[in-house]
């Protein structure tokens, strides 16, 4: 397991510093220059050349990225171009509101799809179970900014219980009014995700719960609770595992529509005002702390994987893709 563990920690490291490079060669394929950011629109020849070099876009693409990365290693994600902060504890703020908001919402989504997916699975012939799987597949066809808009309008606009947008000014420094803050937009983020969660724990279950070890299991004698908590629970938890960390970093990269919603100062909201005004160094910090945050999530999906099926790790140490 340490190898395997050491082997995966490498290819997360490896993952990374490729994910740096296509970050810092897309941004520079980008029509436009960043220099632009800086600059007025009846900007003298001179001043285009003094913006152009303190930026660093007079430099050769090699020169600049030999540059990024050595700033990298230190930490130093650089300045912006129209505030002139640091980015990286520009990103730390942000990330104060995206982290618990995508946090609360896994979590809460997580725990009603598994009921919601396992009663629809159960009672699949019934019209409860119907009834669930319908409401799942209509959650997973509604846009997420129509669910957000709806909800403002109904609880916000016309019953007024709660902040249509916005954030605490003082932030989690009063902690009722940042979650009293965040209701919708957890709500919103909650009815997409457990919709689609939804669907997938029912066809896990359905397929655990038609399975030739259930089948044994209660021919020796066992219940069906002994049964599938014994035998059922495991192999159903393998795949839903890997599905619970696409939907985690999905609703990460997602946040930008929410957050744009709800007018809430989160990374997503950071990152579409730096991309409106060209200043790279925000969006170059912003892009590689939401692929780190991504990449970790998927390592840590498959280690829990491999720490509940032994099979993984067989397959693995054997060197079977």
């Amino acid at each position: 397991m340490s190898r395997d563990l050491l082997r995966r920690l490498l290819f997360l490291v490896v993952s990374l510093f490729v994910a740096v490079i296509i970050i810092f060669l897309l941004l520079r394929l980008l029509p436009g220059d960043p220099a632009n950011a800086l600059l007025s629109i009846n900007a003298s020849p001179e001043q285009i050349a003094a913006a152009r070099h303190q930026v660093g876009a007079d430099k050769s693409v090699m020169a600049q990225f030999i540059t990024w990365m050595s700033a990298l290693l230190h930490l130093d994600f650089g300045k912006s171009y129209i505030s002139g902060l640091s980015v990286l504890p520009s990103i730390g703020s942000a990330l104060l509101i995206t982290l618990p908001l995508t946090l609360i919402s896994f979590v809460i989504a997580a725990v009603l799809s598994v009921v919601a997916g396992f009663l629809a699975a159960y009672y699949a012939r019934r019209w409860f179970g119907i009834v669930l799987s319908g409401f799942s597949q209509l959650g997973i066809a509604v846009p997420v900014f129509w669910v957000g808009l709806i909800l403002v309008w109904i609880f916000a606009l016309r019953y007024n219980w709660f902040p249509s947008s916005g954030f605490p000014e003082n932030g989690w420094g009063d902690p009722a009014g940042a979650l009293w803050s965040l209701a919708l937009p957890i709500t919103t983020i909650v009815i997409v995700m457990s919709s689609s969660m939804t669907r997938y724990v029912k066809s896990v279950t359905t397929d655990v719960l038609g399975s030739d070890y259930i089948r044994t299991s209660r021919a020796l004698g066992s219940s069906f609770r002994e049964a599938f908590f014994r035998h059922g629970l495991r192999n159903a938890s393998v795949p839903f595992i890997s599905v619970l960390g696409i939907e985690l970093a999905s609703t990460l990269l997602g946040a930008v529509v929410v957050e744009s919603v709800f007018s809430l100062p989160g990374l997503g909201s950071m990152l579409v005002k730096a991309i409106a005004q060209h200043d790279y160094p925000n969006i170059q910090g912003i892009l590689l702390v939401t692929t780190f945050l991504v990449l970790v999530i998927g390592f840590i999906a498959d280690t829990v994987q491999r720490i509940i099926d032994p099979r993984l790790r067989i397959t693995s140490s054997s060197g079977i893709k």
